[in-house]
């Protein structure tokens, strides 16, 4: 197991980036080999007043196209870290809207075992209540977790095993899709988690690529912001409407001018509950065997997906 060691202050800063962008690092969008910190709006971990670390880079040493990636690795000034906070962040001027946004990137992490690599993670954060939106983690055994709503109704936040798991030294992507207080992970565009994100009705201002500072090392490459193809575009909310009848436990759907193909339904540990082919307009999905609690509905129609909350009771 991992040893606990005391936290350096992670000072928050905010810097310009547009809401719909690529970042690939390249000569081109202006990045220089070395120190990320001060590069294109991108900041390092703190230390101090005006003091940051500075082994958070620009590399060449590998890329999925291009000639340069970020990489984020240990400092070896500090030990290891009770959370993730070592690593590179970007800051929007502007926040993002938690009602509709996409964040990904492509990864590719060092090799792990089980006592002396780094958790990385690429999570969503809120400056100004200085919280973890959600975040997606690769765990130094090798599984993937993510920061969401435990769904007691309390409000409480835990670590959920996605049951999926991450190849070392292999580049993949990672892509989180959020919809208002629904998230959805994909890796490769496979959707392994679906839930409810840990800190709900708030926008994001920051993003962090991290770890907790023991060995090991990540490269991070075209990270994204609502700026490319979405697994299956979102349709507009004017087409669909929902309701859930307490009185006869019924999820009710009405799509009036598009086709219902197909309702998925998961529990908040992110476990599909549900799975049904539908070619209707208008259906009535009977819940009354689950078990109280929330859910996650995902709809697809003929022009889109959405994906909704609802409260079994």
């Amino acid at each position: 197991m991992k040893k606990t060691t005391l936290l350096f202050a992670a000072i928050l800063f905010s810097f310009a980036i547009h809401s719909q962008q690529t970042t690939s690092f390249e000569t081109s969008e202006g990045f220089t080999l070395g120190n990320v910190n001060t590069q294109n709006g991108w900041s390092s971990t703190p230390i101090g007043a005006d003091t940051f670390i500075e082994n958070q880079i620009i590399s060449d040493e590998n890329s999925t196209d291009g000639t340069f990636c970020l990489k984020i690795v240990q400092e070896t000034a500090f030990g290891g870290q009770a959370s993730q906070i070592v690593g590179a962040f970007y800051d929007y001027t502007t926040a993002v809207s938690y009602t509709e946004a996409t964040f990904s990137a492509d990864m590719n992490i060092d090799t792990f075992d089980s006592t002396n690599t780094s958790d990385y993670i690429f999570g969503l954060v809120n400056l100004t209540d200085q919280v973890f939106i959600t975040y997606i983690r690769f765990t130094y055994e090798g599984d993937i977790v993510v920061l969401a709503d435990d769904g007691t109704g309390t409000g409480t936040v835990d670590l959920i095993d996605t049951n999926a798991d991450w190849t070392p030294l292999t580049w993949f992507n990672v892509r989180m899709e959020l919809d208002n207080n629904s998230i959805e992970f994909f890796i490769d565009n496979v959707s392994i988690f679906v839930g409810i994100v840990a800190t709900t009705m708030t926008n994001i201002e920051q993003v962090r690529f991290a770890h907790d500072n023991y060995s090991g090392f990540a490269y991070v490459d075209n990270f994204r912001t609502n700026d490319e193809d979405l697994s299956v575009a979102n349709f507009a909310a004017n087409d669909f409407s929902h309701f859930y009848d307490t009185d006869v436990k019924t999820l009710n759907l009405d799509s009036p001018n598009n086709l219902l193909n197909s309702v998925e339904i998961f529990d908040v540990l992110g476990k599909r509950v549900m799975n049904t082919t539908l070619s209707e307009n208008k259906v009535s999905i009977d819940v009354s065997s689950f078990k109280d609690g929330i859910y996650l509905a995902r709809v697809l129609t003929d022009t889109g997906r959405k994906t909704l909350k609802f409260v079994k009771h």
